[in-house]
C-alpha cells in the first residue's frame, strides 16, 4: 500500500515537469506596447511604433525624411521616409488664463500677475536658426531668472535677496521679472545745503522772528521806523535795528555781509561790538545755526579759541566744539580725541540730530555712514555685507538691484557707483529736497558737497 502511494506521488511530479516544461517555448513572443501605452524604448512597442517620452507611437510615410530623425532610445539608424507622428504640442493659455511664465502663453500676450495679458513689451528669444524660449519682460512672472530677458533676474515675492544672485534665483516659485540695473548714475549733490550763493543767506531766521516780534522784513522795516537812532540803540530797539541791518538791508548778498561757503551761510563784516547792536554779531544764520559773538580784538565774528582736550574731565568749563555759545557742565561733555573738541554726549540715537547715530564708544553722535567697523556698519544697513572703509560705511554691489532691497520696481534709493559699492542717487535739483528741510522746515538747497569736508566729524547731543 505505501509503495503505491510513493508511485503515485512521483508519477504527478513527472506529469508537472512535463507540463512545465512543454510551457518554455522558445518561440514564444514577449508582448509589447501597442499605440499609446507605455515604454521605455522603441523595442518596447509593437513594429511600426516609436518610444517618445514614455509613450509608444505611430510612425508614418514621408518621403522627403532621412532615417536619422526617427532615432529613439537608442535604436538603431531607423528607416528612411517615415515619420514619427510624437506627443501633441502644449496648450499654451489664452489671454486671461493662468500661467507662472511667459512662455506658458500664446504668441503676443505676457505673464503678468500669473495671467496671460497683452500689452508687455515682448522679451528676447533664443540664438541661431531654431526659435527660442519666449523670455519675460520687466514685471512679469516668473519661477527662474532663466524665464527673464536679459539685464533682469526673477526676484520672488518682489523682494531681492542681497546680494542677487543673477543665475539663477528661487525654485520655481512665483516672481518678477526686474531689471538688474537701472541706467541712472550717483549725481553727486546732496540736500540740506543753507545756500548756494551769498543772496540765500539774507532771511530772517526763525529765532530771530520770536527775538523781535517781526515775521518778515516789511514787518522789521515799521519797526526801525520807530527807533529814534539804530547807531544808540540798545536792548530790544538794538536786536530790532541790528536784524534789519543784517539780513533786510538793499546790500545784503551784494557787497556783504554773508558769504556762502560749502553750503554753509557765514557772517563776515567787521565788528565792534560784542553785543546784539548795530556794529555787532547777529544770532544766528538763515538756517538756524548759532554765531558766535563779536571778537573785538580781530573784529570778526569768530568763537572763542578752544583748547584741545585729552580727556572727558578737561572739558569743564571748555566751549563746546559746535556749539560756540555754550560751554561744558559737568557731566554733559564727552572729548572727541581726534580732533580735540568737546562735545555733548549721547546715551542712545534719539538723541541725536536727524542723519546721526549714537556712537556707544565714546557717546558721540556721529553721521550714520560713519564707522569705526564692519560690525558697526552692518548694524546701521542691517545688511551682512557691509564693509567700513577709510570711516565710512560702504556696501559692496555688483548691479543696481543690490543697493535696492525692493527692487528697481520698489524702493530705489542707491544705485551701483563705478567704484563697486552702493552710493547715494543724490538730488539734481532743490524741489528734490522737500524731505530734508533745514530747522524749522526751511527750504534747503541741492548743491555739491565741498570738496575734502568731513564725513565722519562727531556732533554734539541736542537732547539727553
Amino acid at each position: 500500500m505505501r509503495t503505491t502511494v510513493i508511485w503515485s506521488f512521483l508519477s504527478l511530479v513527472a506529469l508537472a515537469t512535463g507540463g512545465l516544461v512543454s510551457g518554455c517555448d522558445s518561440d514564444a513572443k514577449i508582448a509589447k506596447s501597442a499605440a499609446g501605452e507605455s515604454c521605455d524604448k522603441t523595442s518596447d512597442c509593437n513594429d511600426g511604433l516609436k518610444c517618445l517620452e514614455g509613450t509608444c507611437y505611430k510612425t508614418t510615410s514621408h518621403p522627403s525624411t532621412g532615417g536619422s530623425a526617427n532615432n529613439e532610445g537608442g535604436e538603431g539608424n531607423g528607416t528612411a521616409g517615415t515619420v514619427v507622428v510624437g506627443p501633441k504640442p502644449p496648450v499654451l493659455g489664452g489671454e486671461g488664463e493662468s500661467c507662472t511664465r511667459r512662455a506658458d502663453c500664446e504668441d503676443g500676450l505676457a505673464c503678468l500677475s500669473q495671467r496671460c495679458q497683452k500689452g508687455a513689451d515682448m522679451g528676447m528669444g533664443g540664438e541661431g536658426n531654431t526659435p527660442g524660449p519666449v523670455l519675460g519682460g520687466p514685471g512679469e512672472t516668473c519661477g527662474l531668472t532663466s524665464d527673464c530677458g536679459p539685464g533682469m533676474a526673477c526676484l520672488p515675492n518682489g523682494i531681492a535677496p542681497a546680494p542677487v544672485d543673477t543665475l539663477a534665483i528661487g525654485s520655481n516659485s512665483v516672481g518678477v521679472c526686474t531689471l538688474l540695473d537701472s541706467g541712472l548714475t550717483p549725481s553727486g549733490k546732496t540736500c540740506g545745503h543753507e545756500c548756494i550763493e551769498a543772496a540765500d543767506c539774507c532771511e530772517l531766521p526763525l529765532a530771530q522772528q520770536t527775538a523781535t516780534g517781526a515775521s518778515s522784513c516789511s514787518d522789521l522795516a515799521d519797526l526801525v521806523a520807530g527807533v529814534p537812532s539804530c547807531a544808540t540803540a540798545v536792548g530790544v530797539n538794538g536786536v530790532i535795528c541790528l536784524a534789519y541791518s543784517a539780513y533786510c538791508d538793499d546790500q545784503c548778498g551784494k557787497k556783504g555781509p554773508w558769504t556762502c561757503e560749502a553750503g554753509a551761510c557765514h557772517y563776515t563784516a567787521k565788528c565792534t561790538k560784542a553785543t546784539q547792536v548795530v556794529g555787532g554779531c547777529p544770532a544766528y544764520t538763515r538756517g538756524g545755526t548759532a554765531i558766535p559773538a563779536c571778537d573785538t580784538k580781530t573784529s570778526k565774528c569768530a568763537a572763542a579759541e578752544v583748547v584741545g582736550c585729552t580727556t572727558d574731565a578737561k572739558c569743564l568749563d571748555a566751549v563746546v566744539a559746535d556749539h560756540a555759545t555754550d560751554t561744558c557742565t559737568a557731566d554733559e561733555c564727552v572729548c572727541d580725541k581726534p580732533s580735540g573738541g568737546c562735545y555733548r554726549k549721547c546715551s542712545e540715537n534719539t538723541d541725536c540730530e536727524n542723519g546721526y547715530n549714537c556712537d556707544d564708544a565714546p557717546s558721540l553722535c556721529v553721521p550714520i555712514g560713519a564707522c569705526s567697523g564692519d560690525l558697526q556698519c552692518i548694524q546701521q544697513s542691517h545688511d551682512i555685507r557691509a564693509k567700513c572703509t577709510d570711516g565710512a560705511c560702504h556696501v559692496p554691489c555688483e548691479h543696481d538691484i543690490d543697493c535696492s532691497p525692493g527692487g528697481l520696481n520698489g524702493a530705489f534709493y542707491a544705485v551701483c557707483g563705478e567704484d563697486k559699492t552702493c552710493q547715494a542717487l543724490g538730488c539734481n535739483s532743490d524741489d528734490e529736497c522737500t524731505g530734508q528741510p533745514l530747522e524749522g522746515g526751511l527750504h534747503s538747497f541741492c548743491d555739491m558737497p565741498s570738496a575734502g569736508a568731513a564725513t565722519t566729524a562727531p556732533h554734539s547731543a541736542i537732547t539727553d
